[in-house]
């Protein structure tokens, strides 16, 4: 079955399976992969670590062991980092492994009522926004926080904005453009954040680009790949594809690491095609010599400690290009000691929340020590979603996402 034949089925290619269940059978167990695996270093469990997952899903496939509720824990608490891909000396993707083993633990029983309501949401996320709104104006929501995903708001204190970014095919032209920009704006920007998408608007025009939102984005089908639910999330591949393949535009600048990869790489291995000029903002921004283009203070602008976000470190390979930003505006940098995650994990908010927490606590504790000589003003990072989630704790200082930094110091134009 060729790619084409693959994605009007809604299927994976038989290839393409049988690279995914080939991963477990390479592992030689060397243990690499627990090094910066969270779960691994915060609860110093073998079956809550890379390895050990890697090791369960073998048996799984092999039909060793038989879908449980303890194995459920163990392979639906990952948090889909990728940090272990990084480390593997074979090469293995321990997540994708893990994908794989959810699409098969996904379709039990216990699973329906989330699988339904995961469906629901991210199948048309305008819909569902529009309910949750409906519901947040009545007062509704926080007496409905005994159930997900109300809970895991009012845990977040994730406010509902009264507008959305997105609400039809938009264009924000410039005099004399030198190039046209994409945005793929992502669930968490369009909904929860808009503000960051307006930041993102101004800076792409400041740099004289004409920007389109185009018409038909849908979620990228990461939460719904996640849950297990492949179909689906191939469904909303397709629908993006056909939004944004026929568009003249230089790059596809997307807000959200996660959306960024998921829509550069994982579309290649669900359909057979990806968004291959899909770009993060800070590797793209750097490659636009925007240091010539920022506005730097007079006066020091204070000491921050940049977050990495995973998907941002471990897929996309960023680490340089957000932090030579930062430091072009004259930021000084305090860095954690270490890479940590802030525990959000996607699906691991709702189906975890303990584990997303305990993670989460962790991190913070991290940039205590990291600012103990030297009070840092803000946190920054390139992920919404890491805004989401660290900003739910941190209250003594602002939670930023790059672009809003970057947007308060672009030349205005002429």
């Amino acid at each position: 079955m060729d790619s084409a034949e693959g994605r009007k089925h809604g299927r994976l290619d038989e290839k393409s399976k049988l690279l995914r269940k080939s991963g477990p059978d390479l592992c030689v167990r060397c243990g690499s992969c627990k090094a910066l695996c969270p779960t691994n270093i915060e609860f110093t469990n073998e079956g809550m670590s890379a390895r050990g997952r890697i090791a369960l899903l073998k048996k799984l496939f092999n039909k060793e062991i038989d879908p449980s509720d303890v194995l459920d824990e163990r392979i639906f608490s990952c948090l889909l980092c990728g940090a272990c891909n990084t480390l593997c000396p074979l090469g293995i993707s321990v997540t994708d492994a893990v994908y794989e083993g959810r699409v098969k633990l996904g379709s039990r029983k216990r699973h329906w009522l989330f699988r339904m309501g995961m469906k629901y949401a991210f199948g048309d996320t305008t819909r569902a926004f529009n309910i949750l709104k409906f519901l947040d104006n009545a007062g509704l929501t926080r007496s409905l926080s005994w159930v997900q995903p109300f809970k895991a708001l009012k845990e977040m204190r994730a406010d509902i904005p009264k507008t959305r970014l997105r609400s039809a095919a938009t264009v924000y032209k410039v005099p004399n453009p030198k190039g046209r920009i994409a945005i793929f704006t992502g669930c968490t920007v369009d909904f929860l954040y808009p503000a960051m998408g307006l930041s993102l608007i101004h800076t792409l025009n400041s740099l004289d680009y004409e920007v389109v939102m185009p018409k038909g984005e849908v979620c990228c089908g990461a939460p719904l790949l996640g849950a297990g639910l492949r179909e689906e999330a191939i469904m909303l591949a397709e629908k993006n594809l056909n939004a944004f393949k026929k568009l003249q535009a230089e790059a596809v600048i997307s807000l959200c690491p996660t959306c960024t990869h998921f829509i550069r790489d994982e579309y290649i291995k669900l359909t057979g095609e990806g968004i291959d000029n899909a770009a993060d903002i800070s590797a793209f921004l750097c490659d636009e010599s925007l240091t010539a283009t920022l506005v730097r203070p007079e006066e020091h602008p204070g000491n921050i400690i940049y977050h990495d976000p995973c998907h941002s470190i471990n897929y996309l390979g960023l680490k340089d290009e957000p932090r030579r930003l930062l430091k072009a505006l004259g930021f000084g940098l305090i860095e954690p000691a270490d890479r940590g995650c802030c525990g959000l994990g996607g699906t691991v908010r709702l189906m975890h929340g303990n584990i997303s927490r305990t993670l989460l606590e962790r991190r913070i504790e991290s940039f205590h020590a990291a600012g103990d000589a030297e009070t840092p003003e803000m946190i920054v990072t390139s992920c919404p979603n890491c805004v989401l989630q660290l900003s739910s704790r941190i209250k003594d200082r602002p939670v930023k996402h790059i672009i809003e930094i970057i947007a308060a110091n672009m030349k205005r134009r002429s």
